[in-house]
């Protein structure tokens, strides 16, 4: 039953005159007529009578005008309810790399967020797939991610993300190492110890996200101050775990110290760091300012305290 014809029923019952009716409700008489011989067919019996040449409404029509009037009065409170809940909760898409501090912080200020903010909502929804770069954030496929920056080697400490985008914003979380993986057809496969000359000539596997082209040139640049050249291969992939089983023959990648998940647990997959030297990997939050909302920058807020308070 339409809401709108029984707006429509309750205009009319004030005249029971459809030219009238019809003109302050801005329709025209003929489509008026249409609308309430609707509602009669729906109902099943005819809502107005004709007594001595002017319309009254039959006793079907009266019941029916007190029932109209409550389902009318319903769905706007129900619609006024649903749009306050609405201003009061939000949810947001969250890209991880499945790294255990950044999901503990996340918690810890979510759990913040509901002490400090009680009237409010907020949803986190994690996303599986290759979220976890700048890219996804900006474009709004994620709202707020986790962001691996491997270090150049002439850097003492983490430098500040520059050249961001325009409305994302970005602040430091933590600094990792970063290691490497390959999967059992790599020929290093049972070697114990890796030195950065056993991968001389190797294609390291990498994302194609301009992070990951980055990460390529810079990881190049930290072998060949060892000697060593490796060649740096960007691919498209649907989630970053693709990669492990891409790989075969004299190939490896890159992997986030800490991060856990189901694959690296696998005998088929290692997770090694060469010898010669150890890369960080400075990790930074990144958040969409425009898609986030006030509840998601509130959170954002509660996010930096709960950081702030591990270091």
């Amino acid at each position: 039953m339409d809401t709108a014809y029984l707006r429509e029923y309750i205009e009319f019952s004030r005249s029971l005159n459809f030219a009238q009716a019809a003109a302050d409700l801005f329709v025209s008489p003929p489509t008026l007529r249409a609308h309430i011989h609707a509602l009669e067919e729906e109902v099943g019996a005819p809502l107005t009578v004709k007594r001595v040449g002017q319309l009254e409404l039959s006793p079907a029509g009266r019941l029916f005008l007190k029932r109209a009037r409550a389902i009318v009065k319903l769905v706007e409170e129900s619609a006024e309810e649903c749009r306050a809940l609405a201003e009061a909760s939000s949810s947001i898409v969250v890209g991880t790399l499945e790294y255990a501090p950044f999901e503990e912080s996340l918690t810890e200020a979510l759990l913040a967020f509901r002490g400090e903010y009680p009237e409010k909502s907020l949803e986190i929804l994690m996303a599986s797939g290759t979220y976890a770069n700048m890219e996804s954030v900006a474009q709004g496929k994620a709202d707020l991610s986790l962001f691996a920056r491997v270090r150049d080697r002439d850097a003492l400490q983490a430098p500040p993300l520059t050249g961001l985008p325009l409305g994302v914003g970005a602040f430091p979380f933590a600094a990792e190492e970063c290691r490497f993986w390959m999967n059992r057809s790599c020929p290093l496969f049972e070697r114990e110890t890796v030195h950065a000359a056993d991968l001389e000539g190797f294609t390291m596997l990498l994302g194609n996200s301009d992070n990951m082209a980055r990460a390529g040139e810079t990881l190049s640049a930290w072998f060949a101050a060892a000697g060593v050249s490796v060649e740096p291969d960007n691919q498209p992939c649907s989630n970053y775990l693709d990669l492990y089983l891409s790989g075969t023959g004299e190939t490896f990648g890159i992997a986030l110290g800490g991060v856990r998940s189901g694959l690296r647990a696998s005998s088929d997959i290692k997770i090694f760091a060469v010898d010669d030297f150890t890369v960080p990997c400075d990790l930074y939050v990144i958040y969409n300012e425009e898609r986030i909302g006030e509840n998601g920058k509130l959170f954002v807020d509660c996010l930096k305290e709960s950081i702030s308070s591990l270091e």
